[in-house]
Formats: structure tokens, sequence, C-alpha cells
């Protein structure tokens, strides 16, 4: 056992020599320095090298070749051991640390690019699973024209692309219900989660992962058929479906031309203009839905409808210029930007 413990330990030490680990580099760096500074102190170059600060300026200026000249040793044996050991010695080690570093930089953004990158430390991200060429771009323009500061943007997905927009994260997906890979793209801390896949079928499966994995967030998933649809949303409480082609919008299209364009221009913040928002009524207590009409009328929006928060955690329908928001309901309103929820409260 101790020599199978010892074999393994030395092949791990050997591998870790052969790919020059970071901390295999720093101890070669500690143990070069050391012998550096110990042959200088017994040749007799003690009063140059004696305090630590000088020595290690000394030391960097020599193994970056920038080479100063104000401090250098003064015997010839300093000269020699200069020579054949320090500048062979540090420069190699400079030169290595650099390029190990430099590719090691490169590698990393070609790994992000190419959907390697890891995320899973974002908090509060926005992810979006699956990749349409032509749909998925504009949605990441919506999102970013409406994100909060600071807030990033991951996409997933099992199509391999190159990704050269710096507003998004990429993460190469072998399915969209593998853990490790929605664990990757930060699904389990994002604040939302939109699920746009190329089936009906995958669009499920990708929601009961995601689900299982994130229960705060809010998840918008995107069905054609209404049947996958509701049973996706009989299980998951906090998931909501967005159906396509909507047939109320397209019979509203119908019976009331240019309704569908005004329809759209609402929901879209790329274009000038109002566009409708979402937010918590976060007062102390109940307001009626006339007062607090007046409050968003004061600052340039207008309410149209508040859907009550249920403990449950269950979906409650929509109500409209009646009734006591209480706290916690999500107000809807319309207005040039987003309002501060406590600018409202105040």
């Amino acid at each position: 056992m101790a020599q199978f413990s010892l074999k393994t330990w030395l092949l791990r030490l050997y591998h870790a020599i052969s790919d020059l680990n970071w901390w295999v580099l720093l101890a070669m760096l500690v143990v070069h320095m050391a012998c550096t500074w110990l042959l200088m102190y017994f040749v007799g170059e003690e009063p140059e090298f004696e305090r630590l600060p000088t020595f290690i300026y000394w030391y960097a200026t020599t193994a970056s070749t920038i080479g100063y000249g104000d401090i250098t040793p003064k015997t010839d044996v300093g000269r020699l051991i200069n020579a054949l050991f320090v500048y062979p010695g540090a420069i190699a080690l400079f030169t290595t640390i650099v390029t190990k570093f430099i590719s090691g930089t490169a590698d990393r953004v070609r790994r992000a690019r190419i959907g390697m990158g890891d995320y899973s430390q974002l908090k509060h991200a926005i992810v979006l699973v699956g990749y349409d060429p032509e749909r998925t771009p504009r949605m990441i323009d919506e999102l970013c024209a409406d994100a909060e500061a600071g807030q990033q943007i991951v996409v997933l997905s099992r199509k391999e692309f190159e990704n050269s927009d710096p507003r998004i994260r990429y993460v190469r997906a072998r399915s969209l219900t593998a853990q490790a890979d929605l664990e990757r793209a930060g699904v389990p801390e994002a604040d939302r989660v939109i699920v746009f896949s190329e089936s009906d079928t995958d669009t499920l499966a990708a929601g009961l992962a995601i689900t299982n994995l994130n229960r705060r967030g809010h998840i918008v998933c995107y069905f054609d058929d209404e049947e996958i649809a509701r049973l996706l949303t009989s299980h998951c409480d906090n998931v909501e479906v967005v159906m396509a082609p909507a047939v109320e919008l397209v019979v509203r299209a119908v019976k009331d031309p240019g309704s569908s364009q005004l329809l759209s221009d609402l929901v879209s913040h790329t274009d000038a203009g109002m566009t409708l928002f979402s937010m918590p009524w976060t007062g102390p207590q109940a307001i009626g839905f006339g007062a607090l009409s007046q409050r968003l009328m004061g600052q340039g929006a207008v309410l149209v409808s508040y859907r009550p928060v249920d403990p449950a955690g269950k979906q409650t329908s929509f109500r409209f210029a009646q009734g006591e928001v209480g706290p916690g309901d999500r107000l809807f309103y319309i207005a040039g930007q987003r309002l501060r929820p406590e600018s409202l409260a105040a």
C-alpha cells in the first residue's frame, strides 16, 4: 500500500513538473532565489544584498533582462556566479512564467469563445437555454436594452458557434438537460431563465431539469403545443409559458387592425417610446388601485393591472382598475423607462 502510494505520488509529481504547474514554477523560483542569495552571501557580496527588498529588486531586474546596473556584484566570484547561475536560471524562469501566463490567458479566452467556459460562479444572471440564429440575437438585444447594471447574460446551446458578442457568455452543452452543463451556465443561481429550444419536447425536458436546479428564479418557456406546455406548468409553479404564435394576438390583429403592432411595440425596449414593465408593490400596507394609479401618473407612467401574490406560490388572475394592491403584489405599468419600487412606496 505504501509502495503504491509512493509510486502514485511520484507519478503525480512527474506530471506536475512535466506540465510546469504554477506551484512547481513557484517552488523553482523560491529555490533559485534562495540559492542565489546564499551564494552571494558566502562569496562576500552581503553588503549589497543583505536587505531583502534590495535583493528582490536586483533579482527582478536581472531576470527581466532590464538590468539597470545600479546594483551589481563587486567580486570576481560573484560576477561568475551571476553569469553562470543567475542569468540562465532567472531569465529562464521569468520567460517561462510570462509565457505560461500569456498562454493560459489566451486559452481561457479561446475556451470561452467556443463555449467551454465555466460561469457557475455568476450570481443573478439571465440564462438563455437554446439558440436560434434569427430569434436569439433579437432576444439578446431586448435583454441588453433593459438589463440591470452588471447583470450577465449566458447563452447555453447544443449548437456550436464561436461567440464574438462581448455582451454574452456562451456555454456549449452536450444536451439541454445535462446537470453539469446547466451548472456551468450558472442556472442554479440565475435570476431569470429563458428556454427557447428547437422542439417542445426539448423545452419540456429542459424546463423540468432547470426547475429542479433553480427554485427561486423566474423561468420562461416557449412552446408551440399547448398540451405539452400545460404538462410543464402543472408540475412547476415557477414557470411562465409563452405560446407561439399566440392565437389571441392573431385574432386581435384580424378584428382590430394595428393592435398586433401596438402590442409588439409595448413589449419591445429597443425602440424609443412607451414600454410595458412590471415590479412588486413594496409599500408597508395595501393601497387602492386608484390611489396607486395616481402615484404612477405623477411619474409619467400608466398603471394597467396588478396580480395578487399567492402564499402558495400559484399563479393568480390579473386585476384591472379595482381592489386594493397588497405588499408583494406585482404591478404592470406602461412607461418610458423602468421605475424603482421604492419611488412609489415613499
